[in-house]
């Protein structure tokens, strides 16, 4: 009998600690308008001119956001491993947040081999990608690296590197899911990828915007925000 009451409230202790403190973010962020399509690089034969039969798709600009939740303590478990496909030319994701510390494996699912590399930091990934392989590596502080092949201009990823273990992508919609988190008091951020601004020079980082989001136990919470004019691009107004 003793026995089976300890059993108990041992199931109690780990019950209150465990994830019955913890609830889940969701939430819709309305996207900015996408930029203008950048001047000709390249000239053709024929001069570039809009679609006379069907308005141009603009650019979704919802894969090169990620958004984060900064403020809570700092986690007891180990952060989980993150998979960032390389298919054909670019990345599924063209942006990826992960938390300090976790293994990020990059995995190559295609048959040509690359030299995949952190332009801020050429000894965070070592040795070549070889076809349908991976390379695994862990980032030990928060930072923002450019990862991608030196032979292959094109090929560009950017790795967001966070003190938190809440990061979450958008869809198409821009909504979002978080779950597992900690009851409390959390900031809002969003990271944009630009990379038509890097091309003129600029760079890609937090958004200015934030805001307050505070997480009940074993509820929902809602977070819908409107995020601001995207700034310009180094040259233009």
């Amino acid at each position: 009998m003793r026995l089976g009451l300890l059993v108990g409230i041992v199931g109690m202790i780990a019950t209150f600690a465990g994830p019955s403190f913890a609830g889940t973010v969701v939430g819709k962020l309305e996207l900015p308008a996408a930029p203008e399509r950048g001047p000709v690089i390249a000239k053709g034969f024929l001069d570039r001119t809009e679609n006379p039969l069907a308005e141009i798709r603009k650019v979704n600009l919802a894969p090169y956001f990620v958004v984060a939740l900064e403020g809570e303590a700092k986690p007891d478990a180990a952060p989980a491993e993150v998979t960032w496909d390389l298919v054909g030319e670019s990345f599924a994701r063209p942006v990826v947040a992960v938390p300090v510390g976790a293994q990020v494996v990059i995995k190559n699912t295609t048959q040509i081999s690359r030299t995949i590399g952190a332009a801020e930091d050429p000894k965070l990934i070592a040795g070549p990608l070889a076809p349908t392989g991976t390379k695994s590596f862990r980032a030990t502080q928060p930072a923002i690296y450019t990862i991608g092949d030196a032979d292959a201009p094109h090929l560009k990823g950017k790795l967001v590197v966070v003190a938190t273990t809440h990061v979450a992508h958008l869809d198409d919609t821009g909504r979002f899911e978080m779950t597992d988190v900690p009851d409390g008091s959390y900031k809002l951020r969003v990271f944009y990828y630009d990379p038509s601004a890097e091309r003129s020079g600029g760079k890609s980082d937090w958004l200015s915007f934030t805001t307050d989001v505070t997480v009940a136990s074993k509820g929902k919470t809602e977070v819908n925000a409107k995020l601001p004019a995207l700034p310009a691009a180094p040259g233009k107004k």
